[in-house]
């Protein structure tokens, strides 16, 4: 009788084995519906089971369900804990909710149950990755591709990741780092239209131009669908509408069917693109129909220009940081005089200015930090400052400039929105010097109307009218500090700048305290990192096609015109 129950058990086993194996090869072959059907059935039956709520798991996550996959999945360990696909399959769907630090746990202890197990190798680098753990990121993808050098998803997943940390690379100034990276990722996915974006970036930055153009084209070849690299290389060269390249942007930019984005980039390159030609009319009409489009994408997404809360910002600034407080303050921060910056708004030229100074053998350009900003929310509110978090804060924030600057005498951050911490930079540094850059309020309108910024940055430049709003309160909150502010200031004009390089220069570096170098007049010819919009002009020698650009386009000023006279 034993002997007759064991083999009826045999023989249920051996059912509900072909059971899950029917429903597997339905899961493997893509037909989803029938797979998680069967696997549903085979739970009724077999409830808690750890395979099929391991399998259920798994198209839960294919259907874009990773919360009740995790659910799913956790049922299975619950019940086999030493499931190593589980685990790694747990650590897929939690990096799928954007737990990354959970998925991390998760592979991990996938691959202490099964330290060859190449899939987690290879994932835990992707979310390594996504935590900026660089290093780790990397060794993890490249343990993965050396347990299975010809599998497709680990070469996938270290370009992936060499691409991460080249990114981050190219945000920290190290852009030979960046190139390597980006270099050693294409060796694994070389037609990957985005890496070669990416790399022509990175030359661009280093006024490696016919390198950027390459690198762009060779993007535009692969996926000629891509705008990105189309205003890319609008930013790295004229273009005219004779370039083969133009008639591929005019076609994005009115594809209907593209997300608002890409149609965005095509629209402002190909603006670039007729301005260049002097094609001011069609210009115009691009550059217009990109920004309302843009500006409504971004309206969507809740990122929108409050003018009012600028100006109340602006009203709060004056109010706190008056010359009584400044100066009863006074000598609370780092005496030192190296830091140096340079302020005002975008497309004014703070870029041109800092290439210059930079020039000098003494002064370290470090481009747009955002450190200022952090030193301040460390800090606080202005009536909780002590004299010791101010001392701290400064020697702190000096330390990373020094780093920055080798040792430099003078170390520049052109972050122009700064101008709204200069009482914060007053109490750090009472011996720094702030350059502010001035322009014509017209062309820096309409140079703001005509970039595309990074998302989520400078929202007042996709209306004119905001333009106007945006300059007037500058100017405001500038005047505020020229009068209060206990800190050596000097206005660069860029128009002056343009008329006389030579006068102008020499004015700029005696302000920074320091012998002048002819080199600084050779401005175009120096080898540095150029991160912002002006990258390409700086590498060129002065020219004064920008000084009353806004001329072309006068009669759809009106907006700006009027805000900037309210």
């Amino acid at each position: 009788m034993a002997g007759s129950g064991n083999r009826a058990e045999r023989r249920r086993q051996a059912a509900k084995t072909a059971e899950l194996t029917a429903a597997l090869e339905h899961h493997r072959a893509g037909r989803l519906d029938r797979a998680e059907a069967l696997y549903r059935k085979f739970l009724e039956k077999s409830p808690g089971h750890p395979d099929g709520l391991h399998l259920l798991g798994i198209i839960t996550l294919a259907r874009g369900d990773p919360d009740r996959a995790i659910r799913l999945i956790g049922q299975a360990l619950t019940a086999r804990s030493d499931f190593a696909a589980a685990h790694s399959n747990l650590g897929n769907a939690l990096r799928a909710a954007g737990r990354f630090a959970e998925a991390a746990a998760s592979y991990r202890r996938a691959l202490a149950l099964r330290p060859d197990f190449a899939a987690a190798h290879s994932n835990l680098g992707v979310v390594l990755g996504e935590l900026g753990d660089f290093a780790a990121a990397v060794a993890s993808a490249r343990r993965a591709v050396a347990l299975d050098p010809q599998g497709s998803e680990a070469r996938f997943n270290l370009a992936t990741v060499l691409r991460q940390l080249a990114t981050n690379l190219r945000g920290m100034g190290d852009l030979d780092g960046a190139i390597e990276g980006y270099g050693e990722a294409l060796t694994l996915r070389p037609d990957d239209a985005p890496l070669w974006n990416d790399l022509g970036r990175c030359f661009h930055a280093l006024g490696r131009f016919d390198d950027a153009v390459a690198a762009y084209r060779r993007a535009i070849a692969l996926d000629s669908d891509f705008p990105d690299p189309y205003r890319n290389l609008a930013a790295c060269r004229e273009l005219t509408t004779a370039d083969a390249e133009i008639a591929g942007i005019a076609a994005l930019a009115d594809r209907a069917d593209l997300p608002a984005e890409e149609r965005v980039a095509a629209g402002f390159a190909l603006g670039k693109a007729l301005d260049d030609s002097e094609q001011y009319e069609e210009a115009f009409a691009a550059y217009d129909r990109a920004n309302r489009l843009y500006r409504a994408a971004r309206a969507e997404a809740g990122d929108r220009f409050d003018a009012a809360e600028l100006t109340r910002a602006v009203d709060r600034s004056i109010a706190e940081f008056t010359a009584e407080f400044l100066a009863g303050i006074r000598g609370w921060g780092n005496p030192s005089e190296v830091p140096v910056f340079i302020v005002g708004l975008p497309r004014s030229g703070t870029s041109l200015v800092e290439q210059i100074a930079a020039s000098h053998s003494r002064v370290f350009g470090a481009g747009e930090l955002r450190i200022i900003g952090e030193t301040a929310a460390v800090l606080g509110p202005a009536n909780g400052w002590t004299r010791e978090a101010v001392r701290r804060a400064a020697d702190s924030h000096l330390e990373r400039l020094r780093a920055l600057g080798s040792g430099a005498e003078r170390v520049i951050d052109k972050m122009p929105d700064n101008l709204f911490m200069l009482g914060v930079i007053a109490a750090l540094y009472p011996a720094a010097r702030v350059i502010f850059c001035r322009r014509d309020p017209r062309d820096i309108g309409l140079s703001c109307y005509f970039q595309k910024f990074s998302a989520g940055l400078l929202t007042f430049s996709y209306d004119l009218a905001d333009c106007g709003q945006r300059i007037r309160e500058t100017e405001r909150l500038a005047a505020h500090w020229r009068r209060e502010l206990p800190l050596r200031w000097i206005d660069i004009h860029y128009e002056a700048l343009v008329a006389d390089l030579a006068g102008e220069s020499r004015r700029l570096i005696e302000f920074l305290g320091l012998e002048w170098e002819p080199a600084c007049l050779e401005f175009h010819r120096t080898e540095r990192a150029v991160q912002t919009a002006s990258g390409w002009q700086v590498r060129q020698p002065l020219y004064d096609r920008s000084v009353g650009r806004w001329r072309h386009y006068e009669r759809h000023l009106t907006r700006l015109l009027e805000a900037l006279e309210t």
